[in-house]
């Protein structure tokens, strides 16, 4: 394990200087040159050197751990979120513990822990429709000197930092995509995604163009009703991949074969995606990014410095669909 002491050695300063050098919260009095300052983290860097974040925080009568708490729901965006936060959480050397849950109580009782144990927490809003208890709850902690970023909610929590993947942007890429191969007639899904509707209808906007809305339960009567011309393609937008392999169902009990006649892109870009028949175009969200971004902003936040929210755009996966 490197010690001050041996970089003090290397870098021929004091061992007083290294660590007011490396010391996230230095004192404002003890001036540092830029030079050495840069010349002493470098040195640190080449030796290996970790901060020991436990003994850190135990000084200052605090636990280093980073609570987090993700919604039960075994995908491969879950995973992707969980190896992002575990990645640079390792990086800088701070503990996990994971709470997983999908009920109001398995959050209160999330937050309680937090609060007596925790410096930070990255936490994933399991339902809109308790917004109101969440605020208060995350309130009570932010006024216990707790810190807090937010995953993937658009419900505006005051003063928060939010750190989301940008449904809009989606929305857009995917209303593109659809544009450049010519479509006639444009359908997009009606859902609890509103974002990655409205951006999808934006696009076709601009260019002059407009959707037919439709519900999936309603998908096969919308589709039939509309689908006249097979001149040009029928463009379809599904707000997620499950529902996409339900459209990709109709469809085939239609006898039509996505790719040709009818385009269709999802979003999420399910592991499934690559297997299903055709393999499915859809929008890819950067879940491992916004894991990373979510510990940066937070280990940020807990060494005083201010974070505002930021936004993780999307990519899209072409495949045979679209």
């Amino acid at each position: 394990m490197v010690r001050l002491k041996d970089i003090a050695e290397k870098a021929g300063v004091s061992i007083s200087v290294v660590s007011r050098t490396l010391n996230p919260k230095p004192d404002k009095n003890a001036y540092i040159s830029k030079e050495l300052r840069r010349e002493i983290k470098l040195v640190s860097r080449e030796m290996g050197y970790q901060r020991n974040r436990m003994a850190e925080f135990l000084k200052r009568g605090r636990n280093s751990t980073i609570g987090v708490f993700i919604p039960e729901i075994p995908n491969r965006l879950v995973a992707d979120l969980m190896f992002g936060i575990s990645q640079k959480a390792s990086g800088l050397d701070f503990p996990l513990s994971f709470h997983f849950g999908i009920s109001y109580a398995e959050y209160a009782k999330f937050i309680d822990r937090a609060a007596a144990s925790k410096s930070g927490i990255i936490t994933y809003p399991f339902d809109p429709s308790t917004h109101v208890q969440i605020a208060g709850l995350l309130r009570d902690y932010r006024a216990k000197g707790g810190c807090v970023i937010i995953l993937n909610s658009y419900q505006g929590f005051k003063d928060i930092p939010v750190i989301y993947n940008d449904d809009f942007s989606g929305g857009c890429l995917a209303a593109e995509r659809l544009i450049s191969r010519k479509c006639g007639t444009y359908f997009a899904e009606e859902s609890i995604y509103v974002k990655r509707s409205e951006g999808f209808n934006s696009a076709l906007n601009e260019k002059g163009e407009s959707s037919i809305p439709f519900k999936i339960s309603d998908f096969e009567k919308t589709f039939t009703g509309n689908f006249k011309s097979k001149s040009r393609p029928a463009g379809i937008f599904a707000n997620t991949d499950v529902n996409a392999f339900a459209i990709l169902s109709v469809l085939k009990k239609m006898k039509i074969k996505p790719g040709k006649d009818v385009l269709l892109i999802g979003y999420d870009d399910l592991e499934s995606c690559k297997y299903s028949e055709p393999p499915l175009s859809t929008v890819r969200q950067n879940f491992k990014i916004e894991g990373m971004r979510a510990v940066e902003k937070l280990v940020s936040m807990i060494y005083g410095k201010n974070e505002g929210s930021e936004a993780i755009p999307p990519s899209l996966v072409i495949r045979d669909t679209a």
